[in-house]
């Protein structure tokens, strides 16, 4: 019985082992996140003092302000940094196994899998060279903790994920 055939058992038929998302791809969007990361990072440490004035981007509702942060978000775990450490090396680990574990990785999936790993790989240098995160980001239109390129491409393959997760058939 050929594979074409429709009496073919689903079982006995071979899908295609393709990524939508090929290593070459996976990877730039990695380093290019942790590259723009750390960049940015660096050079807000030459332009602002910690405690020292902010930089208005926008008035008063969008501006750089130096931060060092030991914990997580809101006040989360402060002095944290090594739980944070260790939770940042099990994502990493975590990733990098799912995509190399999955024989079919849409581009979606890939894309944020690549964006989170890029910005945990930035916060976790952070933590290991310096002992705190560098924030510079400061959003005053609402209640919002200081942030970085880091946390802004973990943000975003997190809301992937869930979207991508909602929309998927059960």
């Amino acid at each position: 019985m050929s594979l074409d055939s429709p009496l073919q058992p689903v079982s006995a038929q071979v899908a295609p082992s393709i990524r939508a998302i090929r290593p070459l791809t996976f990877y730039t969007i990695v380093a290019l996140v942790f590259i723009a990361d750390q960049v940015t990072k660096a050079w807000i440490l030459t332009r602002l003092q910690l405690g020292g004035a902010s930089l208005p981007i926008i008035g008063d509702k969008f501006q750089l302000t130096l931060a060092h942060n030991t914990g997580g978000a809101w006040g989360l775990l402060p002095n944290g940094n090594l739980f944070f450490i260790l939770f940042a090396l099990l994502a990493t680990a975590a990733l990098l196994f799912a995509y190399h574990k999955m024989p079919q990785i849409e581009l979606f999936v890939g894309g944020a899998f690549a964006l989170s790993l890029g910005g945990a790989m930035g916060n976790l240098l952070d933590r290991v060279r310096r002992g705190y995160v560098v924030d510079f980001f400061d959003a005053r239109v609402i209640n919002f903790p200081v942030f970085n390129v880091a946390d802004c491409a973990i943000s975003v393959g997190i809301i992937l994920l869930l979207i991508h997760f909602i929309r998927s058939p059960k």
